[in-house]
């Protein structure tokens, strides 16, 4: 047993390294577990063409061994067409050809390269600003695990980082519309490193580049599958319903017809055979399973970007503030009423509300509400006397 879990430290080692903690689960779902998934997809996929047989075809009797081996190599490479065998007349009937099955293990690659592309946006954009979201919010995991010399100390080294990076993006209140765009950039209308939204901003356009991305991917597979792929999902489940079981889709037959012609002296002799795809038997059930989870990943992240909207733009940001304040005892109506005002609106403004909340969702209330505090006091001491000017 020692040696298992030797073989699979490595690997638990080398997951932790990729691990990032400046997002949400869902966020996650994105991004890491797609990507796992789809990769997964793609080496069953690709197993299934290696081993076993993915085509046999049905040769004339008289074909030999080697003719019967090339029938079915010349199809599987050429595509195959369908034709439902109620149709009897197949020189007359309308044909759907057959051109998704060797491209499928490519194609479960290239999905899962396309679900770790948005996240590139966001891990690259907010180091911009002056803060890694990343690091920082790892920083304030490690808290629970220090002792306390060491807590407050961690404590006041974040403090002092966030400070500085809202020190960084403090807005520059230069001529007549200075005063018109900061209003213009607290609704969201305006977005800058100036203006405190920023962070935010770009974290929201990931959110938007996660739901475009399963939009995208339902599309491509339309195409790539030329069927109606946008609704398979809804049609399995209504076959489900109504015969308590799921037949065989015509987006995926697994039995085919197949043309192909071999050289003789002075003429090409033309022969159409019938083939069997046990590989789309797996096919099948991978894309109904990409269908569902494209659909999943779509509603979730949807509302996870509503959350967040909610969250930025709606939220009193003034009572989150005093929540925390009041349970560490820090804050006194009558005398903190207007430090407050100028703490949330001035101070940290949406992005520090924002990089506060990222912290909370991936920490605890006791570690957010110990950041809030040093920042409170650290304000108080040095940055409420300026007001106006913060």
């Amino acid at each position: 047993m020692s040696l298992l879990f030797e073989a699979v430290e490595p690997i638990t080692q080398i997951i932790q390294q990729f691990t990032r903690y400046d997002e949400d689960v869902v966020d996650r779902l994105n991004h890491k577990y797609s990507l796992i998934i789809f990769t997964i997809l793609a080496i069953v996929a690709t197993t299934n063409q290696y081993v076993g047989e993915i085509i046999k075809c049905w040769s004339p009797a008289q074909f030999p061994d080697s003719w019967v081996e090339y029938a079915n190599n010349v199809c599987w490479i050429s595509n195959t067409y369908y034709i439902p065998m109620s149709e009897l007349n197949i020189l007359e009937s309308p044909r759907k050809e057959i051109v998704y099955y060797q491209w499928v293990p490519l194609v479960l690659f290239v999905q899962a390269i396309m679900f770790y592309t948005p996240s590139v946006h966001w891990l690259t954009l907010n180091r911009t600003v002056g803060v890694d979201m990343n690091k920082m919010v790892k920083l304030c995991r490690d808290i629970d695990h220090l002792n306390p010399e060491c807590r407050d100390k961690t404590s006041e080294f974040l403090m002092r980082h966030i400070d500085r990076f809202l020190q960084y993006s403090r807005e520059i209140k230069t001529g007549p519309c200075g005063r018109f765009k900061s209003y213009l950039a607290n609704l969201g209308c305006l977005c800058g490193k100036r203006y405190g939204n920023f962070l935010s901003a770009i974290y929201l356009l990931s959110k938007l580049l996660y739901i475009g991305n399963v939009f995208l991917q339902l599309y491509l597979m339309n195409h790539f599958l030329g069927t109606n792929y946008l609704f398979f999902g809804i049609e399995v489940l209504r076959d489900v319903a109504s015969t308590g079981t799921y037949t065989e889709s015509v987006r995926f037959p697994r039995v085919t017809l197949c043309d192909f012609e071999v050289r003789a002296l002075g003429r090409n002799i033309p022969y159409t055979v019938q083939c069997t795809l046990p590989i789309n038997l797996f096919n099948e059930k991978i894309f109904i399973f990409v269908w569902f989870w494209l659909v999943f990943l779509g509603i979730a992240t949807a509302f996870s970007t509503v959350s967040w909207l909610w969250i930025l733009f709606t939220t009193n940001r003034r009572s989150y503030f005093r929540k925390y304040l009041k349970v560490f005892g820090k804050y006194d109506k009558k005398k903190h009423k207007g430090a407050l005002a100028v703490f949330s609106d001035k101070y940290l403004r949406q992005d520090g509300h924002f990089a506060l909340r990222m912290i909370g969702k991936n920490t605890s209330d006791v570690v957010v509400g110990e950041i809030i505090d040093v920042l409170w006091e650290y304000f108080l001491e040095n940055h409420y006397s300026m007001k106006e000017d913060v």
